[in-house]
């Protein structure tokens, strides 16, 4: 089946479903947040409360475990939701869920994806940091003290560290997050279907599963991007020139202008999430292609 079957299908399935999934898109996302919260507030309260130096780069690597853990459920909910939406079978919101209940077996598949995520993130930083420094030589990534600012004289050298400081950083996170994402994609694309064979094989070892999802995608890994990018229509080119036009938009107190950012961001969120629904659903449609062309 090539992908214009593929696209009337998804259209068939979103049109029965895009309202739950979005429903459950949402949901997931504000629980997601929630969760980042909570474990980033315990670990700048640990931090806080004074931690030898050795031990924050392993506190670091618990605590970003722990939330990838915890999204990854969120996920693999998520994914068996929209699979048995694809199957025509009954599903709701409470499949978001489906890992927390069953954390034996699926606890393995979701902490070894969120060890390889880890790894990844932490690698992507690394790399970041050596390209970044490679351009900015005098840059300090250690943070100066709230103290140490108070007691600093005023002065040229003080005021032109605090004007460049955020401009610095981001385009430190934008270096970081497009090597993550070539990264992400580069590893973690072949193992798309993981969590679905674990639905399907629930006692299926770890290396088959990784094994089978890699075997599953030889040769589709650009086909599934294209698909997704078609998938998305015209809602995520309309989402990114949304938020290209809101960091535009001068940041002034200004009624009117809040109002307009206000209404555009509103606009932003709703494309967004319409075309992540729909590029969600093609990882399951193409999972049920493969498969039924090995059935055959």
């Amino acid at each position: 089946m090539d992908n214009k079957r593929l696209m009337v299908k998804l259209n068939q399935i979103y049109s029965q479903n895009g309202g739950k999934i979005f429903y459950g898109l949402f949901l997931m996302m504000v629980l997601e947040s929630l969760a980042s919260v909570v474990i980033f507030s315990s670990f700048m309260n640990l931090l806080a409360g004074g931690v030898a130096g050795g031990s924050t780069n392993f506190l670091t690597f618990i605590f970003a475990f722990l939330m990838i853990f915890l999204w990854l459920c969120l996920q693999f909910g998520f994914a068996v939701m929209l699979l048995k939406m694809t199957r025509r079978e009954y599903s709701n919101l409470g499949f978001l869920f489906l890992a927390f209940r069953r954390l034996n077996p699926a606890g393995k598949v979701i902490s070894a994806f969120a060890f390889i995520f880890v790894i990844i993130t932490f690698l992507s930083r690394f790399l970041a940091k050596t390209i970044f420094l490679k351009i900015r030589p005098d840059f300090t990534f250690s943070l100066p003290s709230l103290s140490s600012l108070q007691k600093a004289e005023p002065g040229p050298e003080t005021e032109e560290m605090l004007s460049t400081l955020p401009s610095d950083f981001l385009f430190f996170l934008l270096i970081f997050i497009g090597i993550l994402f070539l990264l992400s994609l580069f590893v973690l694309l072949r193992y798309t279907f993981v969590f679905h064979l674990h639905f399907d094989n629930p006692y299926w070892s770890l290396p088959n599963l990784f094994r089978q999802s890699r075997r599953m995608m030889r040769g589709n890994s650009l086909r599934l991007i294209l698909f997704a990018l078609k998938a998305g229509g015209k809602q995520l080119p309309i989402a990114l020139g949304i938020l290209i036009l809101v960091n535009l938009i001068p940041e002034e107190k200004n009624s009117g202008l809040s109002l307009l950012v206000f209404f555009l961001d509103m606009a932003y969120f709703i494309n967004l999430c319409t075309a992540l629904t729909r590029i969600y659903l093609t990882v399951p449609l193409l999972y049920e292609e493969k498969l039924k062309i090995e059935n055959s």
